[in-house]
């Protein structure tokens, strides 16, 4: 109860992460915690409010301590199977750099990378459209309790920084590609020989960047020319 909003917001955030890797009870939990119609019956108001009980948020803790413990038991150092609580967060700590510290709280940024690479996994033929949607459904809970703020810096600035993320170079991206984990659906993830990683076209990224409303400088450019 003493942490402040944002950081409330950001631990969430790595648990959204947590509820779609692992899906199952991390996703039901998740998802029942943030669910409109229990904030609405047990707080009232519209569901858009943010409000938790003690022993939700103590459900979710111990949720969230059991999906980083499992994992941690057969990768301790995080650098095979652990690989996978980096998902989502090329886009995210870009997102982060770009606004500038403590601006968006890392678990927001986060969620919100998750969006890119469900994008890209769609794109991709990797993740159907009905999974991507459940995906990005769990992800919105959260998300739209916490909008971006204006002005957004650009998609291509986003894009440049996740370029020089520091997982770059483990799966031998090309020049036009970055990499992150992908899923085809909730709990089930694209196992690689690079550390979990896959390779994910940069344009994908951009796409998804503008389509979110990161304004595009290059359309800008050709506009004023």
């Amino acid at each position: 109860r003493t942490l402040p909003r944002g950081e409330l917001f950001s631990g969430i955030g790595e648990l959204a992460k947590n509820a779609a890797l692992l899906g199952g009870k991390h996703a039901e939990g998740f998802s029942r915690a943030l669910s409109r119609e229990r904030i609405n019956n047990e707080h009232g108001g519209s569901g858009e409010e943010f409000a938790i009980e003690d022993s939700m948020l103590m459900t979710l803790l111990d949720l969230g301590i059991e999906a980083k413990m499992t994992v941690l038991a057969i990768d301790a150092y995080e650098k095979t199977h652990g690989m996978i609580f980096e998902y989502g967060h090329t886009v995210s700590h870009a997102i982060e750099k770009a606004y500038g510290d403590g601006v968006v709280p890392h678990g927001l940024g986060v969620t919100y990378g998750m969006l890119s690479s469900s994008y890209a996994a769609e794109k991709m033929g990797i993740m159907s459209s009905k999974d991507r949607q459940a995906h990005d459904d769990l992800c919105w809970l959260l998300l739209r309790k916490w909008a971006l703020p204006e002005p957004k810096p650009s998609a291509q600035t986003i894009l440049a920084l996740a370029m020089r993320d520091s997982k770059r170079g483990l799966c031998g991206e090309a020049s036009t590609e970055l990499s992150d984990l992908l899923l085809r659906k909730m709990g089930d993830i694209v196992e690689t020989p690079t550390n979990n990683l896959s390779k994910i076209p940069c344009k994908l990224i951009e796409e998804w960047l503008i389509s979110m409303g990161f304004p595009d400088h290059t359309a800008l450019a050709r506009g004023g020319a």
